[in-house]
């Protein structure tokens, strides 16, 4: 198994000199604002996994030596962009990992491997986001916005346009929300270091999880197609929010570039895994998680980019994710909450595609089915952690018998 890691290892990291150098030679621009985060969580791991400081500090000049190759001596686009600073330490870390790798005795091949797949595998997912997602625009030319706007008008308020204007007078906290918002990735990587730590096992996979996530939420996008207020209403977002008297209810087109990415919410969703995934870090690193959760509400909805609902379908959308990464394969088909969080979404999404006449109008109603989606998709989540740490527990217990026994007989 060494040997073939051995083997392959050069050629990831021929792989990632060919895209740094794809990088260079692109045009002076961030292309992808998820990107500069990314990169920059390959930060983040190779401190984790790094034992020597020289190599750290060598990550430094050699992320200066890409600048100087990406721009010359003109390094004007680094101030006008500071992404890019992420971007060149991100790629240089990439490079040091990989060159770790190599130079690696065979017994720590597996785990730099891993630290360095963790590393790439964002920057991965971002790039290839980037291009697929517009296609939603293409595949959904009309979309549902009107519909789910008409569901958040019944509560008796507009949330995306009462924080739109909340961010708007409040610029550094909009600056911070969308800090919060862009950095995903970083967010991500920070947990799954800690995790790498060896009482961090004691967790589902973190990226695989994240992975499983998102590539549902896209598929998903697909039965309620939806961009967001600020795309519905470009012209009134976030001044005033036209009234649902006289709203047709009907299928709205919008510009194909337009990703249909707002139900469910992945950010909210991924911030709300973060929270689950975090209870057994520090109790630093569990508020910085909670204040991003309520970062993250601030700017999916004040930047116009998601209606309420999304961010509640999201809840049991998370129930299920986690759930069937916390079980084992045998108890899934069993799971309550595997269940409930499966059909609760696609429930949610049928019921506000097909059931309009009702719950529009219906403020009791469509509260309480909001309370009930929240309240429930928290308490279910509370018993399969119970669950999952009693199953850890119970492992850790056999196998601390068996080392027991063996020492017995030696």
């Amino acid at each position: 198994m060494n040997t073939w890691l051995k083997l392959v290892a050069p050629w990831v990291l021929t792989a990632v000199l060919a895209a740094e150098a794809v990088f260079m030679a692109s045009q002076a621009r961030v292309n992808f604002p998820f990107l500069a985060p990314a990169l920059l969580g390959a930060v983040v791991i190779q401190i984790r996994v790094c034992r020597k400081r020289l190599e750290l500090l060598g990550t430094v000049p050699l992320a200066v030596g890409l600048a100087f190759v990406r721009f010359g001596v003109h390094l004007h686009p680094l101030y006008d962009s500071p992404a890019y600073i992420g971007m060149f330490l991100g790629l240089a870390s990439l490079f040091v990992m990989g060159v770790r790798v190599l130079r690696s005795p065979p017994k720590e091949v597996p785990d730099r491997v891993a630290a360095f797949g963790a590393a790439l595998a964002l920057p991965v997912f971002v790039i290839v986001t980037a291009f697929v997602l517009p296609g939603t625009g293409h595949a959904h030319p009309a979309t549902l916005d009107r519909v789910l706007y008409a569901f958040d008008g019944s509560l008796g308020l507009q949330p995306s346009f009462v924080l739109g204007r909340l961010l708007r007078h409040l610029p550094w906290l909009g600056a911070l929300a969308e800090m919060s918002y862009e950095g995903v990735p970083v967010a991500v990587l920070i947990l799954y270091a800690s995790t790498m730590r060896k009482e961090g096992r004691r967790r589902p996979n973190l990226l695989i999880l994240f992975g499983v996530a998102s590539l549902a939420g896209y598929l998903l996008y697909s039965l309620v197609p939806a961009a967001g207020p600020v795309h519905l209403f470009p012209s009134c977002f976030p001044n005033s929010a036209p009234p649902l008297a006289g709203l047709a209810l009907l299928p709205a087109s919008l510009p194909a570039e337009v990703p249909r990415n707002a139900m469910p919410s992945l950010h909210m969703a991924w911030a709300v895994l973060l929270c689950w995934n975090a209870r057994r870090s520090g109790i630093w690193l569990r508020a910085g998680y909670l204040l991003y959760l309520a970062l993250t509400v601030l700017i999916t909805l004040g930047s116009g980019e998601h209606y309420l609902i999304d961010l509640v379908v999201a809840l049991p959308f998370c129930l299920a994710v986690q759930t069937a990464f916390s079980l084992p394969g045998r108890e899934l088909p069993r799971s309550v909450p595997l269940w409930a969080g499966s059909l609760g979404t696609l429930a949610w999404l049928g019921f506000l595609r097909f059931a309009v006449p009702v719950w529009i109008g219906s403020a009791v109603l469509d509260w309480s089915l909001l309370v009930l989606t929240v309240a429930g998709s928290v308490l279910l989540e509370r018993r399969t952690y119970r669950k999952f740490c009693a199953s850890m527990d119970e492992r850790q217990a056999v196998r601390r018998q068996q080392f027991e026994a063996a020492s017995a007989v030696l």
